[in-house]
């Protein structure tokens, strides 16, 4: 049986920040996937700010982002507010495998399809089984998705409430904003959540939806029908769904020798759905505080909840972000309409993303409607 001082598992953002912050520090890591590749197994819009390919320590390469490209943002009634922040849409397998050759630069040891099955704390350690042996590490950290086998195999049922998203990759599209990443709301668009349209060019479009309570594919093909014009001829070449995690993060992420982040944990901007960024900036600050602690050979909680410190601002947006979504998921259409008169582009970016939240209440604050159902709620 092999012994690590972390061993990390799951190959996303989350688990390959991990890796490889664990493995700068000079601890023995080992990173376990269960897929054949490291790659987005699951689906995702790709679309990130220019900040998450810093935080992921790569250059915007040509092989990385796939486009530059601004935001439009939809109330129901189709008026749209018009963020001309650029952002990238990415290939986000490719991010994954640069952080992943990142990791192995490091010292972290790489295996892909190897599944974990069971997960068990003995004698002080953590010890591992997959499909192709055993291993025991000081520090577990469980990246392993909505659906964790490290969650569920050391009894840990906690999980952020979920979002069902489907999306479809389609070409031969005629996508009149070929610049833009659309963004859709509406309680007949999208209950509960949003649709959107990232366009990789003008023939190529990731379209997706996410709701709540309701079928989401139905309401994604519906969505589509919305857009003959552009979408009508357009073919699909990929159909995903999955889980997203938009309940903040669960209450106890941090446990004796193990760690949870990522989907696990439910780090993911709740108002957006956007887990990227926040799950890259989980697996550095996861990864550090494992490394260090395992070398220390202090694993328990205690020592491990340094990642609160490191982690604090992202804390602090995912909870701000919860309570501007739990406020805007009772607005009616009309109302969501009369809000998009009223904010600015850096006030949906600041509302959206769990920034300045209390600017855009104090703006809103005058309101007859506003100042009740927003800002009450999100102060």
């Amino acid at each position: 049986m092999k012994r690590y001082d972390v061993i990390v598992v799951g190959g996303g953002p989350a688990g390959v920040s991990a890796a490889k912050a664990a493995g700068r520090t000079g601890a023995k890591t080992l990173l376990l996937e269960k897929a054949p590749t490291i790659m987005a197994n699951k689906p995702c819009g790709q679309a990130v700010s220019q900040e998450t390919l810093q935080t992921a320590e790569v250059k915007p390469e040509p092989s990385i982002v796939l486009h530059r490209a601004y935001a439009l943002v939809y109330a129901p009634n189709l008026n749209y507010v018009k963020i001309d922040r650029i952002g990238f849409l990415i290939d986000k397998s490719r991010l994954l495998q640069y952080m992943a050759a990142q990791a192995a630069e490091y010292g972290a040891e790489i295996h892909v399809r190897e599944e974990v099955q069971d997960v068990k704390i003995e004698d002080e350690v953590v010890k591992v089984k997959t499909n192709r042996g055993e291993y025991e590490a000081s520090i577990l950290i469980g990246a392993d998705g909505y659906n964790s086998t490290v969650a569920r195999s050391l009894g840990i049922t906690e999980k952020s409430e979920p979002i069902p998203t489907v999306q479809y990759l389609m070409v031969n599209c005629n996508i009149k904003y070929p610049d833009a990443v659309r963004f859709y709301l509406g309680n007949k668009i999208a209950p509960g959540g949003y649709a959107w349209i990232f366009p990789h060019n003008e023939k190529i479009a990731e379209v997706g939806i996410g709701v709540r309570g309701a079928p989401s594919k139905e309401y994604l093909d519906a969505f589509v029908k919305r857009f003959d014009d552009e979408l009508g001829k357009a073919q699909i070449i990929d159909y995903r769904g999955a889980p997203v995690p938009i309940g903040g993060l669960i209450s106890e992420p941090i446990r004796d020798r193990v760690m949870l982040i990522g989907d696990a944990a439910g780090t993911v901007i709740p108002l957006t759905g956007a887990g990227i960024h926040s799950s890259i900036a989980a697996g550095l600050a996861a990864g550090r505080v494992a490394g260090e602690a395992a070398q220390e050979g202090n694993s328990s909680r205690e020592r491990l909840s340094e990642f609160y410190i490191l982690y604090k601002p992202w804390i602090d947006r995912i909870k701000k972000s919860l309570k501007v979504m739990r406020a805007l998921e009772k607005m009616s259409d009309d109302e969501l309409n009369l809000l998009a008169e009223i904010l600015s582009d850096q006030d949906i970016l600041d509302l959206a993303n769990g920034l300045d939240i209390l600017r855009v209440a104090k703006k809103l604050a005058t309101h007859p409607i506003f100042a009740v159902k927003l800002v009450k709620a999100i102060t």
